[in-house]
């Protein structure tokens, strides 16, 4: 189980672009209260107090599995069709599943950090694709993440042992920084990578961490 957080609204705000669709996620994100039914219609409400055009929701019931993904993309094609940002309340991983279903002029943006994995069971292939960091960089990075997708987890682009686009530490391995500048000259977000990140702030990520909740869920 994936725990994770919202972002504050002021953040989320910022980076939606348009008209937005809302995608939620049923199960881990549902459990941490960040991203089930009852937390994308409350956002849906807070955008379109707004004045935000909110142009459809929908919770899958695990966003991690891209498959569903691509099955909602395709089931709300009409929705989707209007909007110019799609919000994920989901984790990283979730996420990027949606970069991966969506066309790529589509912004996708990140409503919750991701914090840390509970547990995993009965799954036969897993990739790797968010590091539970506790701080996501999604938003500034085009939905791709550094952290994960580059073997030094570098912020700030590509290191000098990038070559032909592809990572020094496997030839077989795209550079992710490459990944993201095509993604962000696709979305007119170079801005965004241009500037400095920060020295990655490690308290965010607590060992042995705990998560309680109080009051009823229903």
């Amino acid at each position: 189980m994936i725990v994770s957080k919202q972002k504050e609204l002021d953040e989320i705000i910022k980076k939606i672009k348009g008209s937005v669709f809302i995608f939620g996620c049923g199960i881990c994100s549902d459990t941490s209260r960040t991203g089930g039914p009852k937390e994308v219609e409350a956002m849906k409400g807070i955008l379109s107090g707004k004045n935000i055009v909110v142009e459809g929701t929908y919770v899958i019931d695990a966003m991690c599995h891209i498959q569903k993904v691509r099955k909602a993309v395709r089931d709300n094609k009409e929705g989707l069709s209007k909007a110019q940002t799609v919000l994920v309340l989901s984790c990283g991983s979730g996420v990027q599943s949606a970069v991966a279903a969506l066309p790529v002029g589509i912004k996708v943006v990140s409503g919750v950090d991701t914090m840390f994995l509970g547990n995993i069971e009965s799954l036969s292939s897993l990739k790797e694709m968010c590091s539970l960091c506790g701080k996501c960089v999604l938003n500034e990075t085009g939905g791709i993440c550094p952290v994960t997708l580059c073997p030094k987890g570098l912020l700030n682009g590509p290191c000098g042992g990038m070559k032909n686009y592809k990572c020094e530490i496997d030839e077989n391995m795209d550079c992710a920084w490459v990944k993201i500048y095509e993604r962000s000259v696709i979305q007119n977000t170079l801005e965004d990578i241009k500037k400095t990140a920060k020295p990655r702030d490690y308290s965010a990520k607590k060992p042995a961490a705990t998560l309680k909740f109080t009051g009823s869920h229903k």
